[in-house]
């Protein structure tokens, strides 16, 4: 993985990451975050990857339905933020993956295996965003209220 930082000194920063072939996309942008200090950061994307698990969240079962992803895709676009839950930064993440036949698949990513290459634009916001449980939906939400 490399990063480089695009604009320093700024109160938000971007930084452009090159996760590299067969590389879990999430796992690469934690340890960025982890290895870097910094608590919230929004992030888009474009590349390929060569497999991956999405999902669409049924809120009446409370739970992702995976969507398998197999053999090479280009992500179309990627988005996402990094928020820390219990002191510990957490990924949320949108893809729309295209096949080679042109269709697209799209949903929360699960799971993401980067070939040969996903560039990863990424701002660092100076306020550190955190999120709470909500019971209601079962999942981890961003919270501007908590400090």
């Amino acid at each position: 993985m490399q990063v480089e930082l695009l604009n320093p000194g700024e109160m938000c920063t971007r930084n452009v990451i090159l996760v590299r072939k067969l590389q879990q996309s999430g796992k690469s942008l934690v340890s960025l975050v982890e290895d870097n200090r910094i608590l919230f950061r929004r992030f888009s994307a474009i590349g390929a990857l060569n497999r991956a698990t999405l999902g669409w969240f049924d809120p009446q079962r409370k739970m992702y339905k995976k969507i398998p992803i197999d053999g090479q895709h280009e992500v179309i676009g990627m988005s996402g933020d990094i928020a820390l839950y219990q002191g510990k930064p957490v990924v949320h993440t949108h893809m729309v993956v295209g096949s080679p036949d042109g269709t697209t698949r799209a949903g929360h990513v699960l799971d993401a295996y980067v070939s040969p290459t996903l560039e990863v634009m990424v701002t660092v916001d100076p306020i550190t965003m955190k999120k709470r449980f909500d019971p209601e939906t079962d999942l981890t939400l961003i919270d501007p209220s908590l400090k």
